[in-house]
């Protein structure tokens, strides 16, 4: 009987052991905090964006890019929101406790939100190209080029290629990244000579036109530029050839403009626009290819601009992680999101890099819709 009780005992001994080892510690999962503008004026962004990210999360799940350690994405949608982002934020922070997060949207949502991921000490990567992003503090960053970097490839190609001489401004005048958009385009213009004819401010929430339309009809302009969300520039652009702007005045948009979607809302109004982008779908470049396959297999349709920021803010995200060594924490990645340098990547010209100050770069594509499609401009 007592040699029967010790073997029972020893067997138990055993057992806890074995299923010590093979319980996952909790340092094996790290939650990452994901969050976009799924509705509102910024959803045509926000959608693809999300997808973009969880699709990079998953994939370096199934690869084993980061060993034995799993990462848990938690979803949000900031709603192109700054004081939901605010609240999005100190939640992710604290009641779920993750290990980093990626988005918001915006400039506008990142704007509200760095500062208090720098507060609560948790990494930040944004979308957004605004500065005042990385000025909050060391634990915000942002995958995005300034305005002045991607908007130097659309003014030469503007005044070089296409003879541009005369030009009006149109911009949402409520959101820093377009903003910051429309002031880095007007310096690179004057700089080669071209006129600004007029700046016309609006609003997201805008969607009557017609007076703006009446006015840039009447201006003797070879193109406009629109700084806003794609919904609301297709609006101005539809508004604009219904208020009789002709199709000989070009129109001219920055990289959110880079989506089906606003192909999809100008309709024919479209045809002939000229966008600056971060991303180009039909680059044949193996590193792109690959990801419009997994894309179009996950999501049932082609990347989009969007969708490849996404997907390249969350491979970088990865990246740090897996450069933070075993057991990462908050200040690991930080310190790791900092280093980051010369990293492979879909956009622009594959290869994104920041500066001493953190601000990325990684070139650009001037695109044209021909024929209802993007493709690159002669």
């Amino acid at each position: 009987m007592k040699l029967t009780r010790r073997l029972l005992m020893a067997g138990s001994a055993l057992l806890l052991a074995t299923a010590s080892m093979a319980a996952p510690s909790l340092a094996e999962t790290a939650r990452i905090g994901v969050m976009n503008a799924l509705t509102g004026p910024y959803a045509f962004g926000g959608v693809p964006i999300q997808n973009g990210m969880k699709l990079a999360l998953e994939q370096a799940n199934s690869s084993g890019a980061l060993g034995d350690l799993k990462l848990e994405v938690i979803e949000a949608d900031s709603a192109g929101d700054k004081a939901q982002t605010i609240t999005l934020v100190s939640k992710f922070a604290q009641s779920d406790n993750v290990l980093m997060i990626l988005g918001p949207t915006t400039s506008l949502e990142a704007t509200g939100g760095a500062p208090v991921a720098n507060d609560q000490k948790v990494p930040l990567f944004a979308i957004g190209s605004s500065t005042a992003i990385l000025d909050a503090g060391p634990y915000s960053y942002k995958v995005q080029q300034v305005g002045m970097d991607i908007m130097g490839h659309l003014s030469k190609y503007a005044a070089g290629k296409l003879g541009v001489k005369k030009v009006s401004l149109v911009f949402d005048r409520a959101n820093d990244g377009f903003v910051g958009q429309k002031d880095a385009f007007k310096k690179l213009l004057i700089e080669q000579g071209v006129e600004i004819v007029s700046e016309e401010g609006i609003l997201s929430s805008d969607t009557d036109f017609l007076a703006l339309a009446t006015k840039l009809a009447s201006q003797d302009i070879n193109a406009f530029f629109v700084a806003a969300p794609a919904e609301v520039g297709s609006n101005v652009l539809l508004q604009a050839r219904q208020g009789g702007v002709p199709p000989e005045v070009l129109f001219l948009g920055p990289s959110t403009f880079g989506s089906e979607s606003f192909i999809t809302t100008a309709g024919t109004a479209s045809e002939g626009a000229y966008v600056v982008a971060d991303y180009f779908v039909g680059d044949p470049t193996p590193i792109n290819q690959d990801f419009v396959k997994a894309y179009t297999e996950a999501y049932g349709a082609s990347p989009d601009n969007w969708a490849a920021m996404g997907y390249a803010l969350a491979s970088l995200a990865v990246q740090a992680i897996k450069d933070a060594g075993p057991s990462p924490d908050r200040d690991k990645v930080k310190d790791a999101l900092g280093k980051l340098r010369d990293q492979p990547t879909v956009l622009g010209t594959h290869v994104w890099t920041m500066d001493d100050k953190r601000n990325p770069n990684y070139g650009a594509a001037v695109i044209t819709v021909k024929d209802g499609k993007f493709e690159l401009a002669p």
